[in-house]
């Protein structure tokens, strides 16, 4: 049987499937369209060839976490957190989640976007070594796994189809931020059922069947604003499924020190819809458990499509094969037997045994699996690495051949140029820093190169200000700072009011003009 802590000390592992590589923000929105595999049964079991698709997604998802955390220690990227130990629980919830769905989620979601075709291996490391040319979702401005799928077209600022797509809000870092912005988002397909006058947008919703999906680690659910958002769900009854990935720690704090009963499912109970009440459906299945969590997510999201009821969807016995983040290590604070369980209940391990006692798949198939999978993703991995360093190698060669030129006047000049001309990987950034220093100790210093160096310092500066102060708001033709300006316009006897008045009588005004209000 594969055991993947193994490949934490190799660093050798599985991904085939090979999903789209190579997407940028003007074809992004022709990613996010493509159609997660469908659930087709035999008998009263799986398809085989959807079952080993599956597996074949999270041995790449696993390969990319494992790998990711080899980058970052060798200094390649700044800092990784990934998904690892969620896989299985992504490709089952990938089944259900439908073209006009939202997903309001954080940045442990990799395997889901990959299984929807939504980020390819490429992209997922172009955005880990933060490359401003090829990381489809923020232009290398964001931290790693923070994904999201145009609403408006890039070009025109005309709003895309959302029904004919997935729908993803851009991830945001702060644990917990995903949840109010998801209840609205499901409180968006309340309106477009109730409201008559809405159900001409056939662009945005067909009738509110749409569902907002959230994911969460259970140790954020211990925030306010978790605890507000399934609140106000429950009282206003909108599409919102809540799903907690649950490995039993928050870091290196477990779960019986900072939530009640140890368990947020239990310590939900009060909220449960019963047959006299509303509320919201609590669901519970473990992260190893491939059938059960297709079946339980099936008829949950069916479910909630018809009544609008929310829910929460608590997954228990994730794991964390690599621990939290690039920043730690969990050997530190898991006990030995800990550490056993988790290497004998790894969802993939799991699902790898579940496949061959079904007689899905032999052994040799899915060791064919795993090594088809690790050369692909270490390929995607090359192919990212090369993309990010081709223009950076091409500015530093430029440099190079001016900073030959400068004289060794004193041991400071000598210093930089050394550390210009050093081989290995440099970023843009530090070479940068380097160019300045060497310009402004060579003040006096009559030669070619120190102008040349100066045109090349600002070159770089103007390509670093487009790649880090564009598209703040939109640059297309509906760009609001386009809307050419009304001044005001006084009377001699206009009357003093304070701002809340004017803004609630423009509202007076402008509101019942607007269809549904």
């Amino acid at each position: 049987m594969t055991g993947y802590f193994n490949a934490v000390e190799d660093l050798n592992f599985p991904v085939p499937y090979q999903i789209p590589s190579k997407s940028l923000f003007h074809d992004a929105k022709n990613r996010c369209k493509e159609n997660a595999q469908p659930i087709r049964r035999r008998g009263n079991g799986f398809d085989k060839e959807t079952v080993l698709k599956d597996f074949e997604v999270c041995c790449i998802s696993r390969e990319a976490s494992i790998l990711a955390r080899k980058e970052v220690l060798t200094g390649k990227g700044k800092f990784g957190i990934t998904g690892d130990g969620k896989e299985v629980p992504q490709v089952a919830l990938a089944k259900v989640f439908r073209h006009g769905d939202f997903r309001s989620g954080y940045y442990r979601d990799q395997t889901w976007m990959f299984a929807l075709g939504i980020s390819s291996v490429e992209d997922f490391f172009a955005q880990l070594y933060a490359d401003p040319h090829n990381d489809p979702f923020s232009g290398g401005r964001q931290m790693n796994n923070h994904f999201a799928t145009p609403l408006i077209d890039p070009s025109t600022g005309a709003w895309t189809e959302h029904l004919a797509q997935y729908n993803v809000v851009s991830d945001v870092s702060n644990t917990g931020g995903q949840m109010a912005r998801a209840l609205g988002l499901a409180l968006a397909s309340k309106h477009y059922r109730e409201n008559p006058a809405l159900h001409a947008f056939d662009t945005f919703s067909h009738q509110g069947n749409e569902v907002c999906f959230c994911t969460i680690g259970d140790a954020s659910t211990s925030e306010g604003v978790f605890w507000e958002t399934v609140n106000a769900a429950g009282v206003m009854q909108v599409p919102l499924a809540i799903f907690v990935w649950d490995d039993g720690y928050g870091i290196s704090v477990p779960v019986e020190l900072q939530t009640t009963k140890g368990s947020i499912s239990e310590a939900l109970r009060g909220f449960q819809a019963d047959e006299e009440r509303e509320g919201i459906d609590i669901y519970t299945a473990k992260a190893w458990d491939y059938p059960a969590m297709v079946r339980m997510f099936t008829e949950g999201i069916d479910t909630m499509r018809q009544t609008h009821r929310p829910a929460v969807f608590h997954i228990q016995e994730v794991t964390q094969p690599q621990g939290h983040s690039t920043s730690g290590s969990h050997e530190r604070y898991k006990s030995k037997e800990r550490l056993a369980w988790e290497q004998e209940n790894d969802c993939i391990v799991r699902m790898e045994q579940w496949i061959l006692a079904e007689g899905m798949a032999t052994a040799e198939e899915i060791q064919a699996i795993h090594a088809k999978a690790k050369k692909s993703t270490r390929d995607s991995r090359d192919r990212a690495w090369k993309a990010f360093q081709a223009p950076i190698q091409e500015r530093l060669s430029a440099l190079k051949a001016m900073v030959k030129g400068f004289p060794d006047q004193d041991l400071i000049t000598a210093a930089l140029k050394k550390e210009i001309l050093r081989p290995g990987h440099q970023l843009i950034s530090e070479i940068l820093v380097h160019a300045r220093r060497l310009f402004y100790h060579t003040v006096g210093l009559q030669e070619p190169a120190r102008d040349q160096l100066l045109q090349w310092i600002r070159q770089i500066e103007q390509e670093s200000g487009a790649h880090y102060h564009s598209n703040l708001y939109s640059e297309t033709p509906q760009s609001a700072l386009l809307v050419p300006a009304i001044p005001p316009v006084y009377e001699d006897n206009s009357p003093m009011k304070n701002g809340f008045e004017i803004l609630n009588t423009f509202f007076d005004k402008a509101l019942p003009a607007t269809p549904g209000w």
